[in-house]
C-alpha cells in the first residue's frame, strides 16, 4: 500500500502542468458547487421561514375550511376564536396564537372606479405583524395600521393604484354570506417585502377584517407561532389533544400543501445541481487520468510484468485521482466558502425572476447564500466523487492492459 501511494505521488509530479490544471478544474467545480448549494440554502431558508410564519407554524381552522382553504371560504369560520387563542397561548413551545382573516379584494383610489387591481387582504392583531412577520422591518414609508380605517399596502399594489401614504383607497371584499363589502381605508404605510407577488398584499387590524367579513368576534383561522419552525409538527400533535381544538383541524405548516411535498422537491433540486457539477468536473479528471494512462502504457506493462496485479493497478490510478480531488476539493471549498460568505453580506439580486416563484413560497428579489458547515463538508465529499467519476474508466483501462502488448507500445 505504501509503495502504491509513493508511485501515485511520483506520477502526479511527472507532469505538473497537467496535474495543476486538473486540480484547478476540481477546485473550480467544488467552489461552484459550494456557492450553488449555499445559494439554494439561502433561498430556501429565507422563503420557508417567511412562508411558514405567514401561513402559521401551526394552523387551526374549521375542517370545512381546511378542505377548501385555497378558496378562503369566509363562511367556514371560527366564531369562538378567543377561546381557542386563550387555550393555545398557555401551551409549552407556543410563542403566540393570533386570530387571522384573509380574503381577496379589489382596490382603487378614492377618486377612481373599482378596477382590476387585486390584493390579498390580511386582518390580524398588530402583534402578529410585528412579532411574527416583522413587517415593521419592511416599511419603506409610513407605519403599520393600528386602528380601524387604516391599511398598509405592498409596494406593487401601491404602484398599481398610484397611491402613497396619506391617500385613501376603496377596497371591495365580501361578507361571509357572499354580499359585497366595501371599505374606505387610509393608506398609513407602504411595504417592500422583496417580492412583487407578496407586495400585492394589504394589512389591516383584525377588527377591520371582522367588520368587512361580518364575522364579529370570530376569524377564519388561528395561526400559532413557535420558536423552531422545523419542529412545528410536534407542536401540532400536542395542540390536537386540547379540548378547545377538538372540533377543529390542527396542522403544521409542513403537513399542508404545498409544503408537504416541498421537502422531497428541494432534495431533488439539490441532487440535480450537484450531479451536473460533479459530472462536468469529473470529465476534467477523466481527461487527465486517461492521458496519463495513454502516456504510461509502456510503464504500466513493465510494472504488471514485475508483479503489479490488476487490483493494485486500479488502486494506483484511484490514489492519483483521489489525491487530485482532495487537493482541489480543499482549495475549492476554501474559495467557494469565501465567495459564499462574501455574497451572504452583499446578496445576489434576482430581479423579476423572483416574481415567478410560487406565491406560497415567496423568493426575495435579493437572496443571501447560507454557507453552513454541512454545505462545505458535502461539497468536499462531492469533490471526491468527482475523482471516482473521472478515475473509474482510466483505472479500469490501465488494469486491463496486457504486460507484453504494453511493453511493445510505440516500439
Amino acid at each position: 500500500m505504501d509503495l502504491l501511494v509513493q508511485l501515485a505521488a511520483r506520477n502526479l509530479g511527472r507532469n505538473r502542468r497537467r496535474t495543476i490544471l486538473t486540480v484547478l478544474t476540481v477546485a473550480m467545480g467544488t467552489g461552484l458547487l459550494t456557492v450553488a448549494l449555499s445559494m439554494l440554502n439561502g433561498i430556501l431558508v429565507d422563503a420557508l421561514k417567511f412562508a411558514s410564519a405567514a401561513s402559521g407554524h401551526v394552523r387551526i381552522v374549521d375542517p370545512d375550511y381546511a378542505r377548501r382553504d385555497q378558496l378562503m371560504p369566509l363562511a367556514e369560520n371560527m366564531p369562538d376564536v378567543a377561546t381557542v387563542v386563550a387555550a393555545v397561548e398557555g401551551q409549552p413551545g407556543v410563542l403566540g396564537a393570533y386570530a387571522h382573516i384573509q380574503a381577496g379584494v379589489t382596490g382603487a383610489r378614492e377618486d377612481q372606479d373599482i378596477g382590476e387591481n387585486f390584493s390579498l387582504l390580511h386582518g390580524a392583531p398588530v402583534a402578529y405583524y410585528t412579532e411574527v412577520l416583522h413587517l415593521d422591518d419592511y416599511v419603506v414609508s409610513g407605519r403599520l395600521p393600528t386602528a380601524r380605517g387604516e391599511v398598509a399596502i405592498g409596494q406593487t399594489f401601491a404602484q398599481e393604484l398610484d397611491v402613497t401614504v396619506g391617500g385613501v383607497v376603496i377596497v371591495l371584499g365580501q361578507t361571509q354570506d357572499g354580499s359585497p363589502s366595501p371599505a374606505r381605508l387610509q393608506v398609513v404605510g407602504v411595504l417592500d417585502l422583496g417580492n412583487k407577488n407578496v407586495n400585492r398584499q394589504s394589512y389591516v387590524i383584525l377588527e377591520e377584517s371582522q367588520w368587512m367579513a361580518d364575522i364579529e368576534g370570530g376569524a377564519t383561522e388561528v395561526l400559532v407561532s413557535t420558536g423552531d419552525y422545523a419542529r412545528a409538527d410536534k407542536l401540532a400533535a400536542q395542540l390536537r389533544s386540547l379540548p378547545a381544538t377538538a372540533a377543529y383541524d390542527v396542522a403544521a405548516w409542513n403537513e399542508r400543501p404545498p409544503f408537504d411535498t416541498l421537502g422531497s422537491f428541494l432534495v431533488a433540486i439539490r441532487g440535480i445541481v450537484a450531479g451536473i457539477i460533479v459530472f462536468i468536473t469529473g470529465l476534467g479528471v477523466l481527461n487527465t487520468m486517461m492521458m496519463s494512462v495513454l502516456e504510461r502504457t509502456n510503464e504500466i506493462g513493465v510494472m504488471r510484468a514485475l508483479g503489479l496485479t490488476r487490483r493494485q493497478t486500479r488502486e494506483l490510478f484511484f490514489f492519483e485521482a483521489i489525491t487530485i480531488a482532495a487537493i482541489g476539493g480543499l482549495v475549492g471549498v476554501a474559495g467557494g466558502g469565501g465567495a459564499a460568505f462574501y455574497l451572504s453580506r452583499v446578496g445576489i439580486h434576482l430581479g423579476d425572476a423572483a416574481a415567478k416563484a410560487p406565491a406560497a413560497v415567496p423568493i426575495h428579489e435579493t437572496v443571501y447564500p447560507h454557507a453552513t458547515l454541512d454545505t462545505l463538508v458535502l461539497a468536499f465529499f462531492l469533490g471526491i466523487a468527482m475523482a471516482v467519476v473521472g478515475g473509474l474508466l482510466p483505472a479500469w483501462r490501465a488494469a486491463n492492459i496486457e504486460p507484453v502488448e504494453a511493453m511493445r507500445h510505440r516500439r
